[in-house]
């Protein structure tokens, strides 16, 4: 009978992630594996990076929510679907099954859930993160990116207007058609967001990623829309379908940014692509600073949009040490891998843990 494997890791960060939630060194989460019909799917299970992670309670945790489930039956994902699951535990479960589904086939995950008929990528662009805190670090990273063909850049913002002013305008300064897009990760409060924004249209912002705090309502981003002309993405806000529909119809989003990891895995996200398509909203898809197997499951989602903006996966470079190689940047851009299922297997890693009953 096929089961799942699940293994905590918790690697070394050499570069450390520095944002509005704090400054992280270490990126802890599960690697799932699962066996089936003579092929392996893998998944990655990841917290939000500036949460603690108990390995050992939150391996416990996935295999509690996997009591009693056959992964061998075609309703499978029903079956987890019938339990409240947290959106990155039902991430980590799906992928390793979707994965080992496809890999049965002999397709790329990527085919496999977006169905025979559907135009695929075959390359995503990556944006650039950029979190240095001082305006010439960011200036240096910047042209780092650029080397490497990547045209687009992130700026990590934080409560510190003066100083994000001044990241964001040496940048400006240096690139004046650089596409820039900047994300405050909740930091910024209702009394001021709206005055630093329209501070910030000088520097011809691409847009703003979530920068109310937690709760805000989708109200109070309908109103941010309308008080400052820099475009408005949804990040945090964006967990499901149905938080898609309420984005819709408060007007409360010029686009959408999609983590696989919040919403629950791969077809979860090719619903709300789909969705968010027909209601004109585009979707940029990035990775929560996860080890390669998350990498290479969000260029599987992103190939699933057709035409992927420029997103957010160039993060393997903070890992001091990954569970395997990562997929490359080559001229700006990662290739969608050809190989059946998610397209890695992280057996050297796998075999060094410590072995856990299988579930």
């Amino acid at each position: 009978m096929a089961s799942f494997e699940i293994r905590p890791y918790s690697q070394p960060l050499k570069i450390p992630y520095r944002w509005s939630k704090g400054t992280q060194h270490f990126r802890a989460g599960l690697i799932l594996r699962l066996e089936m019909d003579g092929a392996v799917g893998w998944g990655e299970a990841a917290p939000p990076p500036h949460e603690p992670v108990d390995g050992e309670a939150f391996t416990a945790e996935c295999e509690k929510l996997l009591a009693g489930l056959d992964p061998e039956r075609d309703n499978f994902l029903d079956q987890l679907n019938e339990r409240t699951t947290l959106g990155r535990l039902r991430c980590g479960i799906s992928t390793a099954w979707l994965s080992a589904r496809a890999a049965a086939e002999g397709k790329t995950l990527s085919r496999y859930v977006g169905g025979p008929d559907r135009k695929l990528a075959d390359k995503v662009p990556v944006n650039e993160l950029i979190t240095d805190a001082d305006p010439e670090g960011c200036v240096r990273s910047v042209a780092a990116a650029l080397a490497n063909h990547q045209d687009t850049v992130k700026v990590k913002c934080t409560p510190d207007r003066d100083l994000d002013l001044a990241r964001v305008g040496a940048i400006r300064a240096a690139y004046p058609g650089l596409p820039i897009r900047i994300d405050p990760n909740e930091s910024w409060p209702l009394d001021w967001a709206a005055e630093q924004l329209r501070a910030m249209a000088k520097f011809d912002i691409q847009y703003c990623e979530e920068p109310l705090p937690r709760g805000s309502g989708l109200d109070a981003y309908r109103e941010l829309r309308k008080q400052q002309p820099i475009p408005i993405a949804l990040d945090d806000s964006l967990r499901s379908l149905d938080h898609l529909d309420e984005i819709i119809a408060m007007d409360a989003a010029d686009y959408l940014v999609l983590k696989a990891q919040r919403v629950g895995g791969p077809d979860q996200a090719l619903k709300i692509i789909d969705k968010a398509t027909d209601a004109g909203l585009r979707c940029t898809i990035t990775a929560s600073l996860e080890t390669s197997v998350g990498l290479h499951l969000a260029i599987h989602v992103a190939a699933l949009t057709g035409d992927p903006a420029p997103s957010g996966v160039g993060t393997a470079r903070f890992f001091a040490e990954d569970v395997a190689p990562p997929p490359p940047i080559v001229n700006g851009a990662m290739r969608i891998p050809d190989e059946p299922g998610l397209g890695i297997a992280p057996l050297e890693w796998w075999r060094a843990q410590m072995p856990v009953a299988a579930q």
